[in-house]
């Protein structure tokens, strides 16, 4: 074995320690209610204060041992699924980099410090998606690094902003301008990928396999969730920010759910799934109930993180072929690989007593508790009938009768990604019971009616008979159209660069004409040329000091005067 991938096989190790000591300390801080604050001073710009800060709760150690968890998993998956690759070194310092820059995220409540974060994710995850060199992931980088400048730049505007207040240490705030939240939330939408803000996601699984686990399911796209819960006591002060939430979040799950059930990529539909479910969790924060979102965003991470490694053992190991079409008889050749990616879809799916029930059911308990309107109670059970149904659609596909694989391929398990989903395995199926007895470790505060709770398992079999139905009628086939524009995500992969793409051409325009054009000419060259006409001999320099002379006048005269 040669030094690079021994590097993984530390890291691995490194981090898996350094998660389970995280949890402890998490558990500690949350039974004992420990915060704990550091603090120092960098310097003072006219009484604002650039402090740096490092807040650590049971919030912040829990996120940290998730990352690190499926970080170390990654990393000794990594063992065998980067072995070959030419450029492993490369990639091994862009996933450290990565992740030291979540972690730098995490633990920041002072929104310059944590921007160094935000944008190293940013900017990191452009290097991983374009790391396989070809124009489809040249495209999908760009796409992805474009749309997320969009939340940067709102970033930036809401740190100019907050300096009205004195401090960028948003955590020390009671209230702030609407505006500011509004900055805040774009910048969450655009890294949790929302509607409209959604397409560059999909795209990014343009990426390798373990980039598209541990990035595109349990951290870079968590970022945005985990910074609205960092502010929720801002954004709880205002309710028209709160429905505008509700709404775009509940449009993205539809939305996502559609178009997974429309696409053939394994790895696409997993993201769409991601998509759904990151609509899940903002939608339930609309509702004021963060602790709950973060609760199923922890949850999430473990079997998503989990399904992504499963379709990446497939994948290996079929040539790189990532239609399902191609791929069946899976439980037949892959046991053991089929077995885990069954128990994190059914943990998808809400199966009771999985982890992902513990979450999901609690969720869709609380909002029928809730005096919402019909529009958003029916969208909430339909994009929860379309979760099943696309879970339903993936492993029936990969269960399907008829062989349609090549016949040279030498398809067996390996042992060292297997042995890698384990302890992801193990949490799938019990970490959600342990968490619910941790967080919500009080008495029972849900009433509902017999039918109300079992309606949840209704839909769940309501869903199951409704793909079995469209398929056996070939409903979905059917339909071109429907599958193109779902297929294409609504067209937003068209629609949307054209937002980007037009103003960056118009201010490439504008500094070409302008700054380079016409006001080189008419201010800088004519006023040159005028010096040299009436032999005044002036050069640039003596041109800006007779402008400054001249201002420093016009100032001291408007002073005086």
């Amino acid at each position: 074995m040669n030094l690079n991938i021994m590097l993984y096989y530390l890291s691995g190790l490194m981090f898996l320690l350094f998660s389970m000591l995280s949890l402890l300390i998490g558990i500690i801080m949350m039974l004992n209610k420990i915060n704990l604050f550091l603090e120092w001073n960098i310097f003072i710009i006219n009484s604002n204060n650039l402090n740096m800060l490092i807040y650590l709760d049971w919030m912040s150690m829990i996120f940290i041992f998730t990352v690190l968890l499926i970080s170390s998993m990654i990393m000794l998956y990594c063992v065998e699924y980067m072995n070959h690759d030419n450029y492993n070194i490369r990639f091994f310092y862009l996933i450290f980099l990565f992740i030291m820059s979540m972690l730098f995220m995490i633990i920041s409540p002072n929104i310059i410090s944590m921007l160094i974060g935000w944008d190293g994710l940013g900017l990191i995850s452009y290097c991983l998606v374009i790391y396989y060199q070809n124009n489809s992931s040249y495209n999908s980088g760009m796409l992805t690094i474009l749309m997320n400048r969009i939340g940067d730049v709102t970033i930036l505007m809401s740190i100019s902003m907050l300096s009205i207040y004195g401090s960028w240490n948003y955590m020390f705030s009671n209230n702030c301008m609407n505006l500011i939240l509004l900055m805040i939330l774009i910048s969450a939408f655009t890294k949790s990928a929302q509607f409209p803000f959604s397409s560059w996601l999909p795209a990014a699984m343009a990426a390798p396999t373990p980039v598209s686990s541990l990035v595109h399911s349990s951290t870079l796209v968590t970022a945005g969730v985990y910074l609205l819960i960092r502010f929720h006591y801002l954004f709880f002060l205002n309710d028209l920010i709160m429905e505008i939430i509700i709404v775009i979040s509940l449009l993205t799950m539809v939305f996502a759910g559609l178009s997974a059930m429309n696409e053939f990529d394994i790895k696409k539909i997993i993201a769409y799934s991601t998509l759904s479910q990151l609509g899940l969790m903002i939608m339930i924060f609309g509702f004021k109930n963060w602790e709950l979102s973060f609760f199923h965003l922890i949850i999430h991470a473990m079997f998503k993180s989990m399904m992504f490694m499963c379709s990446g053992i497939l994948i290996h190991m079929m040539l790189n072929n990532q239609d399902i079409r191609n791929i069946s008889k899976f439980k037949f050749y892959f046991p053991l690989t089929f077995s885990m990616l069954l128990i994190s879809n059914l943990s998808l799916c809400g199966m009771p007593f999985m982890s992902g029930f513990y979450s999901k059911d609690q969720i869709l308990e609380m909002m029928f508790m809730k005096l919402n309107n019909l529009f958003i109670y029916l969208l909430l059970i339909f994009g929860t009938m379309l979760t099943v149904m696309y879970s339903i659609r993936l492993i029936y596909y990969l269960m399907n009768k008829s062989v349609n694989i090549n016949c040279m391929n030498n398809i067996t398990e390996n042992k060292m990604m297997s042995m890698s989903l384990f302890i992801l395995m193990m949490l799938t199926m019990i970490f959600g019971m342990l968490m619910n007895w941790m967080v919500f470790n009080n008495i029972e505060y849900i009433f509902l009616m017999f039918q109300e709770k079992m309606l949840i398992l209704i839909i769940c079999f309501m869903s199951v008979y409704m793909y079995m139905y469209m398929d056996y009628t070939k409903m979905n086939l059917n339909n071109y159209f429907m599958n193109y524009f779902l297929g294409k995500m609504y067209f937003m992969y068209n629609f949307i660069p054209m937002l980007i793409i037009n103003p960056m051409k118009f201010g490439n325009k504008y500094y070409y004409y302008f700054d380079k054009g016409w006001s080189e000419m008419f201010l800088k060259n004519s006023m040159i040329n005028l010096s040299k006409n009436i032999n005044f001999n002036l050069n640039n320099n003596n041109m800006l000091y007779m402008f400054l002379n001249l201002n420093f006048i016009i100032i001291m005269y408007m002073y005086m005067y």
